[in-house]
Order: structure tokens, then sequence, then C-alpha cells
């Protein structure tokens, strides 16, 4: 275990790994990168088809549920995180979002200035490789190391259910991350000659012979070390052995919504009359520390399948091995891409200046289905809130690093997430019922077709709706004087510690999380080294 480096950053995922390598870039600056899972070796990580399985593997998982949710039949949710090289993008769906322009510039109207979609669009475009757009186009980038592609959309149901949309009145869009979010079409994802591209792949693998940079694994930060109110580095535990790692220039957490704030806590940095209760010594009184959480929350309306081409035809364990085999052998058939090719960005209501939920057909049923044992073909249609009004929190339970946070995201809480998943499910309802996928539309299994009135659509939604992953939010950024850190990042009330991942974004991206987390460590590292784009 290395003992003395410039620059330690926490979490080796998506923020983790880009600010890994920019900050080594120079090679007079000593890095260090802890990881506390263990190395991308296992190969089903290569297989885009496998993402929904990966979810649930604890060898690759923090393996978090939230509380009994009031909101939701008291259901306790599985929270998948990834714990890995590569963290979540080693597990997640590979889709490549930005989310929508106000997005950001609501960000900026909230007094954080540099992080209007203006300003943050060369920070995507920076780390991005993706060669389906001309060099002149403005929205994309060529140079980067995370390759995007185009979805290959060869599933005749793809074809079907945007021509559906397009009967209902929807518009097509070649491009989400591009001049406008809103429409239907075919996604962008990192899957790279069928094979799944990882931040670890992108940002560490071509730089592995930096002398100057350290990617540790298995490797947990049971709390920063402050010398006065200076963070000087991490006591870390590897090996059995816990050991202090200092940083003579700064220290950056990215561990993710649910890490960062729980390093915080655990070091001292929260609510001082909380942390006092759990006998740790307060460094700064920071209540907005783990609060403000926010997530997507989704429902599936599934349907029967007429057509025998749906993933059903892969639950043949020959089928599945063959398939998987090709995948990892060659990068070719049905495993090598991931089956939520094709959707939108929509308005569930005309009069909403902006979509206000994401679609995503795919050819399949529900993992939970899938997982149990899927007995029929089906499709279903994927239906989420974009920008919940919902607030939850995560709140370590001790002193004790190795006992699991509180998690309450406090799912439909507020009335208006409700409304929208009720309108839209009418909405995919509508999408659905047109003349171009009655060669695929069987009965509906899910609401089921009784399912009509407000008052069942909201039991159905409370008893069904899950997560979409991407949690955000609990180190806030901001201008104000509550908010956990800065515009610039640095934690407010102590020095040479920032956080740069998901957890710092005041309001969650209509979109995945992923490449927004990316950029954010694109930005952290230009403020840290001074260097703009």
């Amino acid at each position: 275990m290395i003992e003395n480096v410039d620059y330690l950053v926490v979490g080796a995922g998506s923020a983790g790994c880009l600010l890994a390598n920019r900050l080594s870039a120079d090679s007079r600056h000593q890095v260090a990168l802890l990881e506390a899972g263990g190395r991308d070796w296992n190969p089903l990580i290569r297989i885009p088809l496998m993402a929904g399985l990966l979810y649930f593997m604890p060898s690759l998982n923090w393996g978090y549920q939230t509380e009994a949710q009031p909101g939701m039949a008291g259901r306790r949710i599985v929270w998948p995180r990834g714990k890995v090289l590569g963290g979540c993008t080693a597990i997640n769906g590979m889709m490549h979002i930005r989310g929508h322009r106000e997005d950001y510039d609501r960000w900026a109207a909230r007094g954080l200035s540099g992080w209007s979609y203006r300003d943050v669009l060369p920070y995507f475009k920076a780390f991005e490789k993706n060669l389906g757009y001309p060099e002149s186009d403005p929205y994309h980038g060529r140079n980067g190391e995370f390759f995007t592609a185009k979805a290959k959309g060869e599933h005749p149901l793809y074809h079907a259910w945007l021509e559906a949309a397009a009967q209902a009145g929807f518009r097509r869009n070649p491009d989400f991350n591009g001049a406008d979010q809103e429409g239907v079409g075919f996604y962008d994802f990192n899957i790279c000659n069928g094979r799944r591209v990882t931040a670890a792949d992108a940002f560490l693998k071509p730089i592995r012979d930096r002398r100057n940079l350290h990617v540790i694994t298995n490797a947990t930060v049971e709390r920063l070390v402050f010398e006065g109110r200076r963070c000087i580095g991490a006591d870390v535990r590897h090996g059995g052995k816990v050991h202090r790692v200092r940083a003579h220039r700064e220290v950056v957490l990215s561990a993710g919504a649910v890490n960062s704030p729980q390093i915080l806590q655990l070091s001292g940095i929260g609510d001082a009359q909380y942390l006092k209760s759990l006998g740790i010594p307060v460094v700064v009184d920071s209540p907005d520390v783990g609060q403000n959480l926010q997530d997507h929350l989704g429902v599936y309306v599934q349907y029967r399948c007429l057509q025998t081409n749906t993933l059903y035809a892969l639950m043949r364990p020959d089928r599945a091995i063959l398939a998987g085999l090709r995948a990892l052998l060659f990068g070719t058939g049905p495993a090598a891409s991931v089956p939520l090719e094709a959707g939108g960005f929509l308005k569930t209501r005309p009069e909403l200046p902006i979509p206000d939920v994401h679609v995503t057909v795919v050819p399949g049923l529900s993992l939970a289905t899938t997982r149990i044992g899927q007995m029929e073909h089906g499709f279903l249609t994927n239906v989420y809130q974009l920008r919940p009004e919902s607030r939850g929190y995560v709140r370590i339970r001790s002193a004790d690093p190795k006992e699991k946070p509180e998690i309450q995201p406090n799912y439909l809480s507020a009335e208006a997430d409700l409304r929208c998943l009720r309108d839209g499910v009418r909405l995919v309802r509508r999408i659905v019922s047109n003349a171009a996928l009655d060669a695929f539309r069987g009965a509906e299994i899910s609401p089921g077709e009784h399912v009509v009135s407000d008052q069942a659509i909201d039991e159905w939604v409370r008893k069904t709706a899950n997560t979409i992953f991407h949690p955000v939010g609990t180190c806030r950024m901001g201008a104000d004087e509550r908010s956990v850190v800065d515009e610039r990042l640095r934690v407010r009330g102590v020095e040479g510690l920032r956080v740069a991942d998901a957890s710092v974004m005041p309001d969650i991206i209509g979109g995945n999380t992923s490449v927004p987390t990316m950029m954010i460590a694109e930005r952290a590292a230009a403020f840290i080294l001074e260097k703009p784009l």
C-alpha cells in the first residue's frame, strides 16, 4: 500500500476512473485510485446482455436495500451499486445519455456559475469517442476515450414500436444527445464490437503503464484524516490492516451517492447533533450531507407477444450458453447488445415545456420475470419519470464503517410523481395500441386491461414501481452556504477535499446518470489542475 501521494481519488467508478486518468497525465503527480471492490476480471462483465443479471451478483455489488417505503406498499427496494473496478459502469445498461440542456441551465439558474449546458457541453465532448457523426457535428466528440455508438436496432419489434409511436403523434429523433432530446428513436450505447466498455476500460487500461498512477483494489476508506481543517489523507482498510494514505495536494471522493456521504459522515462532516449522538468527533457541521437524495423510478407495461423471436427464446440453456460464447469470443449474436435499443423522451401532457418521461421498449419481459423463469413470449415498455419531486436521504447508522447506511429515498412521497407515472402508463398504452404493433401485441399482462381508473393505476404503481438505478444529490452542489460543495466541488468548511460524482447534482438530470457523472469528473479535473478546456 502506497503511503504518500499528491492526489488521492476514492472510488473507481464513472467519475474516479476518468479523474485518475486526468490527474496522472502529468508524470510529476503521484495519484492513488482506491476501489473497495476487486478487479473487473469476471468475463460476464464484457457481455452486454448480462447487464440485468450483474445487478444481483454479490461479488460485483454493495448489496444495498432501501428502508421500507410507505409510498410503495411498504416494500424495501434492492439498490445495486457497483463494487468492482469500473463501478456501476461494469454492471449498468450502457446507455449513453446526457440529459436535457434545461437540466444544466437550471443548475446555472441556481447560482452555479459555469454549469449551464453551454458551459458543460465541451466537457461531455472531451471524453466521448463517437465516430457516428461528422467531425463538424457541434454536439459530439471523436477524440475521447469512451467509445459510443448508435444501437444497431436489428430486432423488428423496435421498428414496429417506433412506427406505433409515430402513429400516436410522436416525432422521430435521430440523436437524443444533439440539439433536442424530445422524440423517439434509437439510443447510443457504450458497446464496442459487441462488448461492454466500462470506465475502467476507457480511462485506466490504456494508461496502465503510468508509473505515477497506483490503482489499488479491495481498499475501503474507513474515514478521512484531518489536520485542523485540512484533509490530509484517509485511513484505508486493505489486506486486513488499516493503512494511512497521505495526500499532499487533495483528496477527491468519487464514491457515489451512497458512499461519498457515508465517508463524509464517518469522518465528522455532517449534521453535528446526529454525529455526536454516534460518538463521532465533528469536523464541520454540515446538515445537508446525505440529504437531497433523488432517484428515477419506473414501471413496466408488459404484453404477451404474438411472435416467437423475443428474449424468451434464450431461456433454453443451450441457446443462452451459445449466445454468451458468441458475444464473449466474437462480439456477435443476440447477447452482444443490450435489449433496450429503442424508445424516447416524451411529454405526458402537451403543455409541458420539456419531456417528463423516458420510455424504452424491450423485446422480452421484466428482469424479475426472467429471474424466476419467463414462461412465455412477451415485450414491455419501461417508463420512468425524469425529474421526481420526492426527496430522501442517506445516513450512517453508527461509527462502524462496515455497517451499511440507512437509505431512505421517500419514493412517491410527492403527489406529482405518482401522477407522472400514472400518465406514463396511459401514454405507453396509447403507443402500443396502434396498428404498427398489431402483429406483435397480445393481451396486456401488467397492469392488465382491467386496471384503468386513476386509483387502480396508482395502486398498481405503488406495488410494482422500481428503481432505475440512478441515485444522486446527497452531497449537493450549491451557491448557498448550506450546500455540501461549492461550484468548484470543494467541500465547504475544510480544505484539500472535493467530491466529484453523482452525489453533487443539485437536481437529478433527465436521463441516465453515468455519462453526466463523467462530465462532472472532467470538470473536477479542470478545477484541480486549473486547466479549463
